[in-house]
């Protein structure tokens, strides 16, 4: 066995040496057939839209997708054979849809944008509208009432649904009972439920038995069974992404399972418990039919979650876009509008929290 031995001059030389990437290497061939893979298809797409009359959702669905994919097939198997078509077809659908979504993501927030701006201002936003009615004009009247009862709602939903989703994932995956498979099953089947249900759920149980009115309180509940299983099953998968090494570490340093599991696993989990959080409220935060089964609609501003029907901004969006006047549905488009501000808002703090360091 002999070692190679390299003098000052051949070490400086390394180093500096350019760093090569082989498969970065186009040839003029490759180059060529992707260029006409991309420009004959759009300008045959590109005479349709502009020359014919057809709707230009057809032009892109059925003529300009398929001579996409015809286009970067050829190009595939003529620079690097039959084994790349399938590659270029994945390339251009992922492409495709990815592009698909943002142009209808961009669509609908510069839409919502414009429809909305025309509402929003800051009597808008600081006044109920207990003194109006649908045909005011924009200058009265606001969702600041039903901004305070969406928020209630929400909060009141996560102080149901996030202690017993997380506590849900942590027996599943860290206490490991014989009551596990029957838990998973029934958290699976409860992700399936229709908000609808959920609202009739609560307006048979709580609401016609008399045992309470329509309220926050009761739209919280409601809220709770949709978020449930989001945050459960999320919290799930992220407990189980932590290292079993950290378990087995602080429990062979004398510490009981309850403590490994509060002071190790969870602050490790930290940033996709948070992560499970937002998920939930993503998913009950616009949701308008348990609401208007189980907390009605006030004008005035609620306070007390308990006793009184309350206002959200789902519901409040619901009751405008319906009305024959302008002004009722351009104040529908504000509320739609805050109520994808708030969203925004909370996720920006949920994330700020998620991403601060462990202890």
């Amino acid at each position: 066995m002999t070692t190679m031995l390299f003098d000052s001059e051949k070490i400086q030389s390394l180093r500096t040496q350019e760093p090569q990437h082989p498969w970065r290497r186009r040839t003029p061939k490759f180059t060529w057939s992707v260029a006409l893979a991309v420009v004959i298809p759009a300008l045959i797409a590109g005479y349709f839209l502009f020359a014919t009359a057809i709707p230009d959702p057809i032009v892109i669905i059925i003529i300009y997708l398929p001579l996409q994919l015809l286009a970067a097939g050829v190009a595939a198997a003529v620079s690097k054979g039959k084994n790349g078509v399938a590659d270029a077809f994945i390339y251009v659908l992922a492409i495709g849809g990815s592009i698909f979504s943002l142009v209808i993501l961009i669509s609908l927030i510069v839409t919502l944008f414009i429809n909305g701006l025309k509402a929003v201002s800051v009597s808008f936003l600081t006044q109920n509208n207990f003194y109006i009615s649908p045909s005011t004009s924009l200058e009265y009247g606001g969702v600041a009432h039903a901004v305070l009862g969406t928020l209630l709602i929400v909060f009141i939903s996560m102080l149901v649904a996030i202690p017993v989703g997380i506590a849900t994932a942590i027996y599943v995956t860290e206490v490991r009972g014989r009551a596990v498979p029957y838990v998973r099953f029934f958290v699976q089947a409860m992700s399936g439920v229709p908000s609808v249900v959920a609202g009739l759920f609560i307006l048979t149980v709580l609401i016609l038995t008399g045992a309470m009115g329509p309220s926050a309180f009761a739209g919280g509940l409601a809220y709770a069974i949709l978020m449930l299983p989001t945050v459960a099953r999320t919290a799930e998968e992220v407990l189980r992404l932590i290292p079993e090494d950290l378990r087995t570490g602080a429990l062979a340093l004398g510490s009981t399972r309850a403590r490994t599991v509060l002071q190790v696993v969870l602050p490790a989990a930290k940033t996709g418990i948070v992560t499970a959080i937002v998920l939930g409220m993503a998913r009950v935060v616009g949701e308008t039919a348990p609401l208007v089964l189980v907390t009605g609609t006030s004008d005035a501003t609620v306070y007390n979650p308990f006793n009184s029907p309350i206002a959200a901004l789902p519901t409040y969006i619901f009751g405008n876009v319906a009305q024959p006047f302008p002004d009722a549905v351009t104040r529908a488009w504000g509320a739609a509008l805050v109520l994808i501000i708030i969203v925004a808002i909370l996720f920006v703090i949920a994330r700020i929290i998620g991403r601060g360091k462990v202890k």
